[in-house]
């Protein structure tokens, strides 16, 4: 089948666009390869990158759609020299060594090696010399490397080390509908801060809604690809170019809607904190340390209130009780009398700000097990000062 569809040039490039929302710009061209058969009928790639192994023409196939692929970008790299190609490499290939030409093909193109993104879908390399060897090839001679569908099948975090990718590009299985699903948003939010902790670029692929890219770039991700923006074409034309951009500046347009929106929300909490303060403060004015069980009255001012304590200003160690307003659930229990506050955020950083007071980021309570943050206050009474802390639903 290979051979045929070879002969009679049945194999085209596609190439999709990879955007950078906050450069606004496109960043990248990915080259996907597409085949027909006789009849015009799409060959799932899939198929056809099998079909190629089982006859031993994975290498011969991987050389043609290769430079195929140039030949497709070159125009777009005419226009724009500062865009990359990515091209995937199969496995197969990776494993048996037979890949070095693509070197002398690039130059052939005169295209920069470093506009070359070279993936490697890692997880099925079965080889870890001969992938070192393959990474240390082609970043000596100035290509890009890049994982591809990082986070699923068996793709390994071990191998970051050893591939010191400078693109990680996430799997559609965790970017689909990440917006409801905490699990795969905790993950991307650690895939996201170890690869920029190694000075790797995080690619989300397969966006398809604006919830997805809110979130994934919340989460810091660089560089986006999927049919929100645009679908792989044969040729992109100065319509399809518009139309993309277009996409970029709504999605900017949405994200610093967002950012203000949460910036409004956090001084909202800002001033409700304030406000619980100034009522707990005259509470202490008026009873003092002694009638602290009055303080479940600030209960009333805010529905979402879950919990307030009292730290001491100078060891950070807990003053009386936690007062607690939401349901027990197993594993969680409110701090005590005594209870060492010290490395906590809300008490060590309420305590050296000028400010005197804090709000801490999401997490969960130890409280009740609720999402929460914690305001704390500088406070002062009877001569001493203490730190009050809220512990607010979120």
């Amino acid at each position: 089948m290979i051979e045929e569809l070879l002969e009679n040039d049945r194999i085209e490039i596609f190439l999709q666009p990879i955007v950078s929302i906050k450069d606004k710009s496109i960043f990248a061209f990915e080259a996907l390869t597409r085949a027909y058969d006789e009849k015009g009928n799409c060959i799932s790639p899939t198929l056809l990158f099998e079909t190629a192994y089982k006859d031993a023409k994975s290498c011969k196939l991987d050389e043609y759609v290769r430079e195929l692929a140039l030949q497709n970008f070159l125009q777009y790299y005419h226009q724009n020299s500062v865009a990359l190609l990515f091209l995937n490499y199969e496995s197969s290939v990776v494993d048996s060594r037979k890949h070095t030409d693509f070197i002398d093909v690039v130059k052939k193109y005169d295209i920069p090696s470093s506009n070359i993104v070279i993936e490697i879908k890692e997880d099925k390399v079965k080889d870890n010399e001969l992938l070192k060897d393959f990474i240390e090839l082609y970043k000596q001679n100035g290509f890009v490397i890049a994982i591809d569908d990082f986070g699923t099948g068996y793709s390994s975090f071990d191998r970051l080390e050893l591939i010191k990718p400078d693109i990680v590009k996430v799997d559609r299985s965790i970017i689909s509908d990440i917006h409801d699903n905490f699990i795969n948003s905790e993950i991307l939010s650690a895939i996201s801060n170890m690869c920029h902790q190694i000075g790797s670029i995080v690619l989300a692929e397969g966006v398809e809604d604006s919830d997805e890219i809110l979130t994934c770039m919340k989460k810091d991700i660089d560089i986006y690809q999927g049919y929100w923006f645009a679908k792989p074409a044969a040729q992109i034309n100065e319509n399809d170019l518009d139309n993309i951009q277009s996409s970029i500046q709504e999605a900017a347009s949405i994200y610093k809607k967002m950012i203000q929106s949460d910036i409004l929300k956090k001084q909202l909490v800002f001033d409700r904190s304030k406000s619980l303060t100034s009522k707990t403060f005259s509470i202490l004015q008026e009873y003092g340390l002694n009638g602290l069980d009055e303080i479940e009255k600030v209960f009333l001012l805010d529905d979402a209130l879950e919990a307030i304590y009292f730290i001491h200003f100078d060891n950070g160690i807990q003053v009386g009780k936690t007062f607690i307003n939401a349901k027990d659930r197993y594993l969680y229990k409110p701090t005590s009398e005594g209870y060492d506050h010290s490395l906590r955020e809300y008490y060590f950083i309420t305590k050296d700000s000028s400010r005197g007071d804090y709000l801490s980021k999401r997490y969960v309570s130890k409280a009740s097990g609720n999402m929460c943050r914690t305001y704390a206050s500088k406070i002062r009474f009877n001569r001493q000062y203490y730190i009050v802390c809220f512990d607010i639903a979120d």
